[in-house]
C-alpha cells in the first residue's frame, strides 16, 4: 500500500509539472499574439520543440495513460505546431520497449505453456510499442506467421493511478481556464481506457469488424488465433504494410498518398455511416498499407457502437450541414444531446458549419489550414455568448476519430472534397423523414 502511494504522489507530481509547463507556454504565447508580436527568429517554434521533447520525456518514464495522451497530440498535424507532431507520433508505435527476457515469464503464465512449445520463433525486437503493450513477430508451430501483442504486466495499476490523477488536474485547469474543461473528455477516457486492457474485448471487435468489411478487397483486418490469445497476449495473424503517413514509402508502392487519405476517409465513412460500428482509434501506428493499396487496420481495444437512433441523427446532422439548414443544423445537434446555454441555434448553427460545412461548401479538405485559422479566431466570441454546456460523449468520440483522419489526411497532402466522399452514404444511409 506505502509502494502504491509512493508511486500515485510522484506521477502527479510529475504530471502537474507537465501541465504547468504546457499551460505556461500555452497562455505566454496566447499573450504575445494578443500584444501584436509576431514570430520573426524561431523563438515559437523552439519553444514548442522543447515543450514537446519534455513531454515525450515524461511520458516515456511514466508509461500508461500519458503516452495515450500524446498519441492523440502526434496525430494532430492538422491543429498542432508541427514541432509537436514530429516529437510525440514516435509515440504511437515507437515507446521504448521492454526487453523480451522481461516480459518471458509473464508471457508464459498467460500462455499456460513455455514459449518453445507455442512458437518455433520470437522475434526478441518487437514490431512496435506503444502506451499499453508491445508487439512481436513470432512463428506457430503449425508454421502460420503472426504478431504476438503482450500486455505490460503492471500497466492496469498504472492506468487507474494516472485516471485519478488526471481527474484532480483537470479539475484545476477546469477553474483556471473554464473555456479549457477537460472532464467531459476524460470521462470517456475512464469509459474506455479499461476496456482496452482486456484482449478479449478487442478480438472480439476485431472479428466483428473483419465480417462488416468482408466483402471489401481493399481492406484487411489480420485474423484473430483464438486458441493463444488470452485477456493480456492477442496473438494474430501478422499483417506486414507502409505506416499509413510514410509518404515516401508509399510514394515507393506507386501510390498516391492523397489518394491513400481519400480513400481512408471513405472507409470511415462506411464505418459510421452504415455500419454504425467504427474503429475509434485510427491514429498512424493502427492503419499500414500493403502494395496495391490494401489498408490494414490494427489494435480494437476502441472500438464504439453507435446506440439505437444514433447513426441516423448523424446522418440528419450532416445532410443538414450539406443543405446549409442552420435551423435543422441546430435540431439535429439537439437530437444528438447538445445543449446550450440558453437554447438557442446560433451556437450550434455556427459549430455544424465549423466542423463540417465550410469545407463542404469549399471543397476542401477537413484539414484546410485556412478553415482552422478561420474558426479558431472566432470560437471565442461564437461560443462565449451562448457555451455549450452538455456535448454527448459518442460525439466526442466521432470528433476524435474526424480529427485524426485530419492530421492524417494533412500529412498526406489530401484535398478532398467532403461533400462528395460523403454523398454516397448520406443517400445509401439516410433514415426516414
Amino acid at each position: 500500500m506505502r509502494g502504491m502511494l509512493i508511486t500515485r504522489a510522484y506521477r502527479l507530481a510529475a504530471q502537474a509539472s507537465l501541465l504547468a509547463r504546457v499551460y505556461g507556454g500555452y497562455k505566454l504565447i496566447q499573450a504575445l499574439g494578443r500584444a501584436g508580436l509576431v514570430e520573426a527568429d524561431g523563438h515559437y517554434a523552439r519553444h514548442h520543440r522543447r515543450s514537446a521533447q519534455a513531454t515525450y520525456r515524461l511520458a516515456t518514464r511514466l508509461e500508461g495513460l500519458p503516452i495515450k495522451v500524446c498519441q492523440f497530440l502526434g496525430s494532430r498535424a492538422d491543429i498542432l505546431p508541427a514541432e509537436y507532431v514530429d516529437v510525440l507520433s514516435a509515440l504511437q508505435d515507437r515507446v521504448p520497449p521492454r526487453p523480451l527476457a522481461q516480459l518471458r515469464p509473464y508471457l508464459e503464465r498467460e500462455l499456460g505453456a513455455p514459449v518453445g512449445d507455442v512458437f518455433t520463433d520470437l522475434d526478441p525486437v518487437p514490431l512496435a510499442s506503444a502506451s499499453l503493450a508491445q508487439v512481436h513477430r513470432a512463428r506457430l508451430r503449425d508454421g502460420r506467421e503472426v504478431a504476438v501483442k503482450i500486455q505490460y504486466p503492471e500497466i492496469a495499476d498504472l492506468v487507474a493511478i494516472d485516471l485519478e490523477n488526471f481527474a484532480l488536474l483537470f479539475g484545476v485547469l477546469a477553474r483556471l481556464e473554464p473555456n479549457l474543461d477537460l472532464r467531459v473528455v476524460l470521462e470517456e477516457v475512464q469509459k474506455y481506457v479499461p476496456l482496452e486492457l482486456d484482449f478479449c474485448h478487442e478480438a472480439a471487435n476485431a472479428e466483428r469488424m473483419a465480417e462488416h468489411l468482408a466483402a471489401r478487397a481493399d481492406v484487411l483486418v489480420p485474423a484473430i488465433v483464438r486458441e493463444w490469445s488470452t485477456r493480456r497476449v492477442l496473438v494474430m495473424d501478422y499483417a506486414p504494410g507502409v505506416r499509413v503517413t510514410d509518404v515516401a514509402g508509399l510514394r515507393a508502392l506507386g501510390l498516391d498518398p492523397a489518394d491513400v487519405a481519400r480513400r481512408l476517409l471513405e472507409l470511415f465513412c462506411e464505418q459510421l455511416l452504415v455500419h454504425g460500428f467504427f474503429h475509434a482509434d485510427p491514429h498512424p501506428g493502427n492503419i499500414l498499407v500493403q502494395p496495391g493499396g490494401r489498408l490494414v487496420l490494427l489494435d480494437f481495444g476502441l472500438v464504439k457502437e453507435l446506440p439505437a437512433g444514433f447513426r441516423d441523427g448523424i446522418v440528419r446532422l450532416v445532410s443538414a450541414i450539406v443543405r446549409g439548414d442552420s435551423a435543422a443544423v441546430a435540431n439535429a445537434f439537439r437530437a444528438l444531446g447538445f445543449r446550450t446555454r440558453d437554447d438557442g441555434d446560433d451556437s450550434l448553427a455556427w459549430l455544424g458549419e465549423a466542423f463540417l460545412g465550410w469545407a463542404i461548401r469549399n471543397g476542401r479538405a477537413h484539414a484546410d489550414p485556412e478553415m482552422l485559422a478561420r474558426f479558431g479566431a472566432e470560437m471565442p466570441q461564437r461560443l462565449g455568448t451562448n457555451p455549450l454546456v452538455e456535448i454527448p460523449g459518442d460525439v466526442l468520440l466521432v470528433g476524435r476519430v474526424m480529427g485524426l483522419l485530419s492530421g492524417i489526411g494533412k500529412q498526406l497532402g489530401s484535398q478532398a472534397d467532403v461533400g462528395a466522399v460523403l454523398l454516397p452514404y448520406l443517400v445509401g444511409a439516410a433514415p426516414a423523414s
